[in-house]
């Protein structure tokens, strides 16, 4: 059989490992579902945090 007549899954590694890993990644997880559900306060956390040490640098300058 010819390369072009192949699946990709049989032809590609990658594909054949990110199948495989795509079955573990269960998104109704409750340690993934706690993540995302703090992922925005996080961000807005560190963004806000960030400010205060480049305000403090800026200050001792």
């Amino acid at each position: 059989m010819s390369r072009l007549t192949d699946t990709p899954a049989k032809t590609d590694p990658l594909q054949r490992s990110e199948s495989a890993c795509a079955g573990s990644a269960d998104p109704s997880h409750p340690l993934f579902a706690g993540l995302v559900a703090v992922a925005p306060r996080l961000g807005a956390v560190m963004a806000f945090a960030g400010l205060v040490q480049m305000s403090c640098h800026l200050i001792s300058q």
